[in-house]
């Protein structure tokens, strides 16, 4: 029984260094000329600046605002998309485990007792046991390739939660600062409704002195009543984006109303958006890795698939003992045992296996195409948003401007007005022009937050190497895990 032992581990020992995995291998897609719309971006060469300048694994830190930092914080624990990524990176790692657990022999342990007899109703209990082991000579590389695949899709969902990770920073940013903009608009909103109320009050000093019409108090309480329909509008925006927060926390309705009701309105964000960032930055963007993945997980398909061509070798073994007393069960003259190797191959399957080999070529086609495809749109988020960033805060310097002449040109109209120096329709004229100038200065100003956070989310910020490093700490070898659960 040694010798049979012996010389059927050393034909699998000799099997195994002869084994090949069929199938390409997978080569790393190259990026190519991708990142060279850098180059020479705002006179400078931006791919040449080191990436340690460009900080955005937390980038919403650059507003230095406490709250804000609490509630990215709060949501990259609660947030519900983000937990369902980590759960789906769980099961990946699972999948990986079944699939890896095909390298080793599976081991059966049986027993039983029965009751045997003849027709006449004479019987005997009979006492079995046995253990049975089976182990698949991976020859041509069909369950390697099978546990090659699974690792590489578990690295996708890897870089699949990092990418929702850094949606989810983007969205709580957005969103709270889509609150904050309301906020302000109510402000503004609300002063201007002070300033018109001020000049009603004037018209209609002025209508009891007989110096101005009834169609103009008619005109400035028709503007006033116009106004002041805005503000409920707006503070039902405000509770709809204070509401779409508390989502993105997965928080319950109403609980940040007391530690948001004093904010303020939004900062000037203009000074903090990056002016120059390196090309290489684009390829930490989570969906380019994840991409990158898919991309080596249908690869290793093939050769599965591939493998299926070819015969499978197994070594199997049996030890059974069957006894008709417990206590004689062990005893050498009950026992039988058995080993050696099998052979098993398919020599036909109506075009099953060939089209399953077809099948995973169009697929790592699909997926070499999307990787292409993934990173030309990483480029143009990133080329957009670089220029949106640039040419919005031009636009609001020069609206920010205009709001002041306007001001400066309403308070210059309403003492001419006072003075008699200003027709009516004039300063009204000018009071609903400032107002529309002070809507489209924060309109223009929340549009550079906006960019900003664009810009951000395009350059794949809002995740570090330490995201992929807490998977790593949190998973044990994968034998001895095999194991341990085998035996819950």
């Amino acid at each position: 029984m040694n010798d049979i032992f012996a010389k059927t581990l050393l034909a699998f020992a000799a099997a195994a260094m002869c084994a090949c995995a069929v199938g390409p291998d997978f080569e790393k897609p190259q990026y190519g000329g991708a990142p060279e719309f850098f180059k020479n971006f705002g006179g400078e060469n931006i791919s040449e600046k080191s990436e340690e300048e460009a900080d955005i694994e937390n980038w919403w830190e650059v507003f230095g605002d406490s709250v804000l930092n609490s509630l990215v914080s709060r949501a990259l624990e609660h947030n519900f998309d983000l937990n369902m990524a980590r759960a789906s990176v769980e099961a990946a790692y699972a999948r990986l485990g079944m699939s890896q657990s095909g390298l080793l022999p599976a081991l059966d342990a049986n027993g039983g007792f029965s009751e045997r007899g003849t027709m006449k109703g004479a019987s005997r209990g009979f006492t079995s046991a046995g253990l049975s082991a089976g182990w698949e000579i991976d020859v041509f590389g069909g369950v390697r390739r099978g546990v090659e695949s699974a690792a590489a899709d578990y690295e996708a969902a890897r870089a699949n939660k990092c990418a929702v990770k850094m949606e989810v920073a983007a969205s709580v940013v957005s969103a709270y600062f889509l609150y904050r903009y309301h906020c302000e608009d109510f402000e503004i909103t609300r002063q201007n409704v002070e300033t018109q109320q001020n000049t009603l009050r004037v018209i209609k000093k002025r209508l009891e002195n007989k110096l101005v019409s009834k169609l103009d108090f008619a005109r400035s309480e028709a503007q006033l009543k116009s106004t002041m329909a805005k503000l409920p509008t707006i503070e039902a925006d405000i509770g709809i984006s204070l509401r779409a927060l508390e989502i993105l926390l997965g928080l319950d309705m109403g609980s940040l109303e007391g530690e948001l009701k004093d904010l303020r309105g939004l900062p000037d964000f203009e000074k903090h958006a990056p002016a120059a960032v390196p090309a290489k930055v684009l390829r930490r963007r989570p969906d380019v890795i994840e991409a990158e993945y898919k991309l080596h997980a249908a690869t290793a398909k093939i050769g599965e698939a591939e493998a299926d061509f070819y015969p499978k070798f197994s070594i199997t073994g049996m030890i059974s003992y069957s006894a008709p007393a417990s206590a004689n069960l062990f005893n050498s003259q009950y026992g039988t045992w058995s080993v050696g190797p099998t052979v098993s191959w398919n020599l036909f399957s109506a075009g099953k296996t060939y089209y399953n080999v077809k099948l995973q070529q169009a697929l790592t086609k699909q997926a070499g195409i999307s990787w292409r495809q993934t990173v030309l749109n990483a480029v143009r988020e990133v080329q957009d948003a670089l220029v949106a960033s640039e040419k919005q805060r031009e636009k609001t310097q020069m609206l920010r401007q205009a709001a002041q002449s306007n001001k400066d040109a309403y308070e210059l109209s309403f003492k001419l007005f006072k003075a008699g120096e200003l027709e009516f329709l004039d300063l009204l004229d000018v009071q609903r022009t400032m107002l529309v100038a002070q809507q489209s200065l924060l309109d223009s100003r929340r549009q550079n937050l906006e960019n900003a956070i664009a810009l951000y989310k395009a350059l794949g910020g809002g995740w570090s190497g330490a995201d992929f490093k807490k998977d790593e700490e949190t998973r044990k070898d994968w034998l001895s895990e095999l194991w341990l659960t085998e035996r819950r």
